[in-house]
């Protein structure tokens, strides 16, 4: 028979769990700061969010080498911007890095075909990266990347570099137990948000932002010739960028002016993924914006917000189909691909000439640096990306605000006794 105090007990918690009920319902919304630790607090969404979105941010960051002048705290304000862009716009940072996959496929395949078979994608990161420096006889030294080294060893004005990839590694700023701590942390994330979806409580849009974050972070001898950047200009001129000549353009500073470069752009725009690296890109900034559009029929506190939510989750949606459809048809008709297509339908004989000519030809039209960016580039640019950042700043901001009034559920812990198969 059970004692009085035990009794007193059992019917103090039965009050207590129909107290919470009633209260964290999804027919309610609960207004302020909710405390821990009996139920997930307010505290708890926001801390888990942001240490996600930091430590995302942060490792799947890799920076080119800086400058030798580079004091620290220049290095660490620029690591600090990027991983501001890689919050505000984590595409972007996606985007770069698949186009330093392209140009490392590039470099590897250029380099075996002068039958240096060492030559790995480890390398061609090395050297996209600024981790060569040329020392010149009669000037100062600066940055190569891998397509200008590879055309000072065909031209044999440098030797080969003997560096095997595991000297690469030693010299790699990653750490690998934050990566695991990273892995963890996002995975638990993932699960988190499809276990509450099951059980029908509600996601917060901070842990959607979150969420969209993560998917996105799953790079001897004097010229007589004019020369922008460095003396290798000709061969490639480590741009176009956004600081090299978007900045230059709206008149703004630009990167320090010491000529030669001392350290390559990091945001230097990135070459035209082709293959996997395209599809990849498609699919992720697809899945980014997308994720955002999951949140339409999300109960905000109250309705111009959930208004304005579906508009900019539509507005990113949007632009990034639209991009990809023009970047499409762009990219096909620099590939031929839709004269192949003319060819193979309308005459077939034309198609062996066609595709020899496409092997011959150089495999993008190259433009001086300093003929971008055109003004028609800017003008069409520019209100699209303006608008893609009020959209974006407006899906941050409203992370934040909803917390102030949120759907009752949201205060729910997960039950992992669910999942567990039971008699």
């Amino acid at each position: 028979m059970p004692h009085r105090g035990q009794l007193g007990l059992t019917f103090t918690l039965t009050i207590f769990v129909a107290i919470c009920v009633q209260v964290f319902s999804s027919t309610t919304r609960v207004n302020g700061w909710v405390n821990q630790p009996n139920y997930r607090g307010t505290f708890d969404i926001i801390w888990t969010n942001l240490v996600t979105i930091f430590i995302s941010t942060y490792t799947m960051l890799c920076l080119n080498v800086p400058a030798a002048a580079d004091t620290y705290l220049r290095r660490t304000f620029r690591r600090f911007l990027w991983m501001c862009l890689g919050i505000l716009g984590p595409e972007f940072p996606l985007t770069y890095a698949a186009g330093q996959w392209s140009r490392a496929k590039h470099s590897v395949a250029a380099f075996r075909a002068l039958g240096y078979d060492d030559w790995h994608m480890r390398h061609a990161f090395f050297a996209d990266m600024g981790g060569f420096t040329l020392h010149p006889k009669d000037g100062p030294p600066f940055p190569l990347n891998a397509t200008q080294l590879h055309w000072l060893v065909e031209n044999r004005f440098v030797t080969y570099p003997r560096i095997s990839r595991q000297d690469i590694e030693d010299k790699s700023k990653q750490d690998t137990f934050t990566k695991v701590i990273t892995a963890f942390q996002v995975g638990y994330l993932i699960i988190q948000c499809v276990a509450r979806a099951i059980q029908g409580l509600a996601i917060t849009t901070l842990e959607l932002n979150a969420l969209a974050i993560v998917v996105c972070s799953l790079s001897e001898m004097t010229l007589d010739r004019p020369w922008s950047l460095t003396p290798l200009d000709f061969i490639d001129e480590n741009g176009p960028g956004y600081s090299v000549n978007v900045q230059p353009f709206m008149k703004m500073p630009v990167i320090p002016a010491n000529r030669p470069i001392q350290m390559i752009p990091n945001d230097r725009f990135p070459m035209n993924p082709y293959g996997i690296q395209e599809y990849f890109l498609c699919f992720a900034t697809m899945v980014y914006t997308a994720i955002h559009v999951a949140g339409w029929s999300f109960d905000f506190p109250s309705h111009i917000e959930r208004v304005l939510w579906r508009v900019s989750s539509l507005v990113l949606f949007g632009i990034t189909v639209a991009f990809w459809v023009f970047e499409t048809t762009a990219s096909w008709t620099r590939l031929g691909r839709w004269k192949t297509i003319y060819l193979y339908i309308f005459n077939r004989s034309g198609l062996e000439e066609h595709w020899m000519r496409m092997v011959r030809r150089t495999p993008t039209a190259r433009r001086e640096s300093h003929q971008l960016p055109l003004p028609w580039e800017f003008a069409s640019i520019a209100p699209l990306a303006f608008t893609y950042g009020l959209a974006r700043f407006y899906l941050i901001a409203e992370a934040f605000a909803e917390l102030r009034n949120l759907q009752g559920t949201a205060y729910v812990n997960v039950d992992w006794t669910y999942f567990i198969p039971h008699a």
